[in-house]
């Protein structure tokens, strides 16, 4: 079998033995975005996922580098704009020669899990909104002040009376 005749998996499990025979395997394939839609939470979403590999046979193992680039989208944590953030995440993987398939699905949904972070940022300078008219700060400047309070305000009422 020769590699520029191998037809890639849409599932990304290969078989093994196909990976010996060709005594390796490099192929780039697109993969469709709804196979990776429970894997952020909400309102976070997967776009566009790309999954580029090396198969490199040794003596017992085969070795998988890749990488997965793509974009999603998702919810500004300051401002609560949607925005689109791109990823480049590498993987590399041992696989014995004696199992039957390499299941790179697998591979890709841990390596795609782990990108949504705790606090995403539509820009390091966001602004946020304002805690008390409501606006997008990036967009609008609006005039509100804080009120000034001082943890003494409240007896400021019983120290006034005077009669």
């Amino acid at each position: 079998m020769d590699y520029q005749d191998y037809e890639i998996p849409k599932d990304l499990v290969f078989n093994t033995q196909d990976i010996l025979d060709m005594h390796g395997l490099k192929c780039s394939v697109l993969a469709n975005p709804e196979d990776f839609k429970d894997l952020l939470s909400a309102p976070s979403q997967i776009t566009k996922v790309r999954v580029h590999l090396h198969f490199s046979v040794l003596s017992k193992e085969i070795l998988v580098q890749g990488a997965v680039t793509g974009s999603f989208k998702t919810q500004c944590a300051r401002c609560l704009k949607t925005f689109e953030k791109k990823f480049d995440e590498e993987f590399t993987q041992l696989y014995p020669t004696k199992d039957e398939i390499i299941d790179i699905m697998y591979l890709t949904k841990q390596t795609l899990a782990l990108l949504a972070g705790i606090q995403e940022l539509c820009s390091k300078d966001c602004k946020g909104l304002c805690a008390f008219c409501g606006c997008n700060k990036n967009e609008v400047k609006c005039d509100c002040k804080p009120p000034v309070t001082s943890p003494f305000a409240c007896l400021k009422d019983k120290f006034l009376k005077t009669k």
